[in-house]
């Protein structure tokens, strides 16, 4: 499938392939090229062309242009791109619907996880770090660095989360570290407090290897 991304590649392409002059071609591509519109739906994209005089069809993710000489091509919107859409000498292949861009488990939601009673490992944890690592309130730069600390002695480590933890105004933020010796038992670590023995910081709303994954959870909201 070929993607035609410039008026002169359009004409070359069309009289080319299609045997044609190009004139429809190079006036449709004018037209979208003079106009821009990030937020345009497929739908839209159809209304806008048949209010200018095209035989258009939308589908689910593009629209069928059919010429007066039986020449068909394919357009989609183009989001921010310059124009309002994308040409197509072939019917787009790319599937509809949303596409995943998150692992599936790369954010586990109400896990309860094993508490660790090994005394050596507890030992260890306790000893790695002084605490508070970072002071009352900041915990969430404070878990950034606890679990950048015990990563570098090569423990497994998974980010806590609890968005609407009391006394927090964006939610709380601790670390569970894995005991190397016993896979599936953790010790929860919080930056200001230390090692937490409490049942409370075993479960949480929302757990992630990867502090990257909290902005899929805190929303980020605007204002009109």
């Amino acid at each position: 499938m070929i993607k035609v991304v410039g008026a002169v590649v359009v004409a070359a392409l069309f009289i080319s392939v299609l045997h044609g002059s190009g004139t429809e071609e190079n006036d449709l591509w004018l037209l979208l090229s003079s106009y821009e519109d990030m937020g345009i739906t497929v739908k839209d994209l159809a209304f806008f062309l048949e209010t200018h005089g095209y035989n258009a069809e939308p589908h689910d993710t593009y629209v069928t242009v059919k010429f007066s000489s039986g020449n068909e091509v394919y357009l989609t919107p183009n989001g921010a791109s310059s124009g309002l859409a994308d040409l197509w000498m072939t019917r787009p292949t790319q599937a509809s619907g949303p596409i995943r861009i998150i692992p599936t488990e790369a954010i586990k939601k109400n896990t309860t996880y094993g508490k660790a009673t090994n005394p050596d490992f507890i030992k260890a944890v306790t000893r790695t770090l002084i605490f508070p690592v970072a002071p009352l309130g900041m915990c969430f730069e404070g878990s950034q660095q606890v679990a950048k600390t015990y990563s570098s002695f090569g423990y497994n480590i998974s980010y806590m989360y609890d968005p609407s933890a009391g006394g927090y105004t964006q939610g709380h933020l601790w670390v569970s570290v894995e005991d190397k010796d016993r896979r599936g038992k953790w010790l929860a670590v919080d930056s200001y407090y230390g090692v937490m023995t409490d049942d409370g910081y075993y479960t949480a709303p929302y757990s992630f290897d990867d502090i990257k994954y909290l902005d899929s959870i805190n929303p980020s909201w605007k204002v009109s």
